[in-house]
């Protein structure tokens, strides 16, 4: 079993609006996302902030009242990315594999999704896509996590960053080499956004 959390509750300032609601071939990037992950979990938790209300009825616009997708609002989202990384963590069971996707990388494809599902192994309690860039291996995302990640996130304190402890748990981190530079792809601005659209 896998659960699939999905971090949306930023502020998008440097985007000027909503990265969730960005239009990727007509629909929502959040929507897009939900197409290339919906057939691996039946449990996919969308944490949000001030835009719960407007994200959350895009959404069931879309997919209806789905039993698989559940909205957590994260009201110290404020607080940083790694508050919203906790308020999914707290949602989870703590007993399933936990991927892990951020709202900015919508052009991740099917296949990484597949990948690292494949190459789970509980024993490991990190799981990261990595590709090769200039001769260096960069780590990238979604990650995937074991299910005992869970308390480990849940035991640091609310400004902390998930560099820190991924970093921390590093010999329990395995790599997963893709051919997908998408990986990497953080979308901050419309520019890069536009960039990454048209390449």
């Amino acid at each position: 079993m896998l659960d699939i959390i999905v971090l949306s509750a930023g502020q998008s300032s440097r985007m000027g609006s909503d990265k969730a609601l960005l239009d990727i071939d007509g629909i929502p990037a959040i929507v897009h996302i939900l197409n290339k992950v919906i057939s691996l979990s039946d449990n996919i938790y969308i944490v949000l902030g001030d835009n719960l209300e407007t994200v959350k009825s895009e959404v069931v616009a879309y997919f209806g009242d789905l039993e698989a997708i559940n909205f957590i609002h994260n009201e110290l989202h404020r607080k940083g990315m790694f508050s919203s990384v906790q308020k999914g963590f707290e949602g989870v069971n703590g007993k399933n594999a936990v991927m892990l996707q951020l709202i900015d990388q919508p052009f991740i494809s099917q296949n990484i999704y597949k990948e690292l599902v494949l190459n789970y192994d509980p024993k490991n309690l990190i799981t990261q896509p990595s590709y090769i860039m200039d001769g260096t291996k960069r780590g990238g995302h979604p990650l995937l996590f074991a299910p005992g990640f869970k308390d480990i996130v849940l035991s640091y304190q609310v400004d902390s960053q998930l560099n820190e402890v991924i970093n921390n748990n590093n010999d329990r981190r395995k790599f997963i080499d893709v051919s997908d530079e998408s990986i990497l792809h953080n979308l901050n601005t419309k520019k890069e956004f536009n960039d990454t659209f048209k390449g």
